[in-house]
């Protein structure tokens, strides 16, 4: 794991095993329904069957609605706890889609896949171990797919909330990063070869306040298990006081847009 930034290690990844964090994970925005479409859009018409991995699956954002337009999900994860919620969440007890818990540098899988997708979990990886794995996992036309979202936040997010949540947050290493830019270095790496990108119309998210400020506690860095509860408290009513002020349209929900994002491309073995 050399040069990666100490935001990704272990002790921040590992907050994701967390009871706390996988309860408040429900109320994080949910991908665009076209992001499914363009996903199945890009399995290889002459692989068969139309199978995928999803790396650092959590509790199955990516995984549950993508079941029903291939043949099968293997769903992977290292957190016991979020594959427990994936079960139980809608199309989480699919007959085609699999959870199987541990790292995905060394969980046991059951290749070749057409396709190896990641959420919000791409930054997580080993890279010098996850990738030259893909690469072997695939078919031979098999792709890797970065599945994300891009947000059209308020102002208010970025410079009345921003601060508050470096205030409390537990993760004090955390700087701003992208799937966009991790691809750029895994490919000066040798590790990775971008191929082609795609995005889906935006769509608004509407949330209650209350369910908004838990979504910040499935953060890395707002584990309520982890924080000391007054400090958490203290913070909540902080974030509920930022959004009450900003809130559209006087009835007490946040509102942004977003759209899905996905970006594709091949992993690369050591040699090319």
């Amino acid at each position: 794991m050399s040069g990666r930034p100490g935001q990704f290690g272990f002790a921040y990844s590992s907050i994701f095993q967390d009871e706390s964090v996988v309860r408040a994970y429900r109320y994080r925005p949910q991908y665009p329904a076209a992001t499914f479409e363009l996903l199945a859009d890009l399995v290889p018409e002459s692989c068969v069957p139309r199978a995928v991995l999803d790396a650092g699956c959590g509790t199955g954002f990516v995984a549950r609605p993508l079941a029903r337009l291939v043949d099968r999900v293997d769903a992977v994860d290292f957190s016991g706890a979020a594959l427990r919620e994936g079960r139980r969440l809608p199309g989480g007890d699919r007959p085609n889609l699999r959870w199987i818990e541990g790292p995905i540098e060394t969980a046991a899988v059951d290749p070749p896949y057409c396709l190896i997708t990641a959420g919000a979990s791409l930054h997580w990886f080993d890279w010098d171990v996850a990738f030259p794995r893909f690469a072997r996992l695939l078919t031979a036309d098999g792709l890797f797919v970065a599945v994300g979202m891009d947000h059209e936040r308020p102002d208010w997010m970025r410079e009345e909330l921003g601060p508050v949540l470096a205030r409390y947050s537990m993760n004090k290493e955390f700087a701003p990063y992208s799937a966009a830019g991790i691809l750029a270095e895994l490919e000066e790496r040798g590790l990775f070869r971008l191929m082609g990108s795609a995005q889906t119309d935006a769509i608004e998210w509407r949330q209650p306040i209350g369910e908004w400020v838990e979504s910040i506690h499935a953060r890395n860095g707002f584990s309520r298990d982890r924080m000391d509860p007054r400090e958490a408290a203290e913070a909540d009513a902080l974030f509920a006081e930022i959004a009450t002020r900003h809130a559209d349209g006087g009835d007490g929900m946040i509102r942004h847009r977003y759209a899905g994002r996905l970006l594709w491309g091949r992993p690369l073995l050591p040699d090319g």
